[in-house]
């Protein structure tokens, strides 16, 4: 599993019943993998004395084979002995498809948890050798879960019994973002998008949508994006080519959890979020982003995609619109510009929801429960 990506983290660290270990192949550094190195008992793949067997390793894990040594499927075995697992919790289901047949002999019932592309563009890979490669996931774990009911639908589009999804959602550290936004009516109104610069983030629509707004909206805006990504050139492109630089500001990648990135959302007005199915078919779970806004007490514009419309409901806890649909982005906008009290309506009822239903240690328990639950049936098969 990754240790780097932070929705993952947080299910490792905020552990009540369970004591977690953690086997990964690829180390990023980050101060969230640091921090699970230097806290929790690992097993790093690559940590072999033989530099021969590492860049062995290296190979076989490059896409698309993905395969572990020899020694590395030894000592994962031994590792997991030695820590007396009760369960494993593989995180995304193509790290699954790489470490299933290392522990397959252990009899230690298994769950994996989806996040996006893993179940949308990855089964599209190589041929469709994808969905092959995620079968024999399914086959060889106990259960699946999906974030949200449509993601539920494509794990069983793929082939996945349906007795064996669970749907939950891993939560976000709400209580971190919560605030007390200022919904007066300023002259000057800032529109904050904060996701990777891909595709399926949609931030092309959210420019477009700039376009269609009357000169006196468009006037009172700043758009301020932040985070990085392979589309940063075409953008930053597109903004000069539309005249749009006076009003957009690309602000990078930001640390997250940072003085500058608590900032953005401290001082921004209106979230947008115009997440939309990318070309090769892949698609959000739920963007944590949104999450963080809707904690914040922003009223968040965003589209109805994958799991966005579970947590989001339209005209109550943020303003939703069809995917590239991009004159009612423009107006659902408009709207939240021109009306302080609509913002404050939407900002306040969304912080409620997501404080009431979507926080990390109220999601942490339930996922331990579905631990318990595992557990107990491999233990009656047994």
């Amino acid at each position: 599993m990754p240790p780097h990506v932070t929705f993952v983290r947080n299910q490792i660290m905020c552990h009540e019943k369970f004591e977690p270990c953690v086997v990964y192949k690829e180390y990023v550094q980050s101060d969230f993998a640091a921090e699970i190195v230097n806290s929790v008992d690992t097993y790093w793949c690559d940590q072999g004395k033989k530099a021969i067997n590492r860049q062995c390793s290296k190979l076989l894990y490059g896409r698309p084979f993905r395969r572990l040594t020899l020694g590395d499927r030894r000592n994962i075995r031994k590792f997991l002995l030695s820590q007396g697992t009760d369960v494993l919790h593989f995180h995304y289901g193509t790290d699954a498809g790489v470490f299933v047949g290392a522990v397959r002999n252990l009899d230690v019932p298994s769950i994996v948890s989806f996040y996006g592309y893993d179940c949308t563009s990855f089964p599209k890979w190589f041929f469709g050798f994808g969905t092959q490669y995620l079968r024999n996931v399914f086959r060889r774990t106990d259960y699946c879960i999906a974030m949200n009911e449509n993601m539920k639908f494509d794990l069983l589009e793929l082939g996945c019994p349906e007795s064996k999804v669970i749907v939950h959602y891993y939560g976000t550290d709400v209580a971190r973002f919560a605030s007390k936004s200022v919904y007066t009516n300023k002259r000057e109104i800032t529109v904050l998008m904060v996701a990777s610069l891909d595709e399926k983030k949609g931030h092309i629509y959210l420019l477009k949508s700039l376009e269609k707004l009357d000169k006196t909206i468009k006037s009172r805006l700043r758009l301020r994006i932040v985070g990085n990504g392979p589309l940063d050139v075409e953008l930053r492109k597109y903004v000069r080519s539309c005249d749009l630089d006076s009003i957009v500001t690309f602000v990078g990648a930001l640390a997250y959890l940072s003085e500058q990135f608590m900032k953005e959302f401290r001082d921004a007005d209106i979230f947008a979020h115009p997440s939309v199915v990318a070309s090769n078919g892949d698609k959000e779970g739920i963007p944590g982003t949104i999450v963080e806004a809707m904690a914040a007490g922003l009223p968040v514009v965003s589209t109805y995609h994958a799991g966005i419309p579970y947590i989001i409901k339209d005209g109550e806890t943020g303003l939703l619109v069809r995917e590239r649909d991009v004159n009612a982005l423009a107006t659902s906008i408009d709207k939240l510009v021109r009306d302080p009290q609509l913002r404050r309506r939407i900002g306040q009822n969304a912080q409620r929801y997501a404080l009431k239903n979507l926080g990390l240690r109220q999601k942490q328990i339930e996922l331990e429960n579905i631990y318990d639950r595992v557990i107990e049936e491999h233990k009656t098969r047994a």
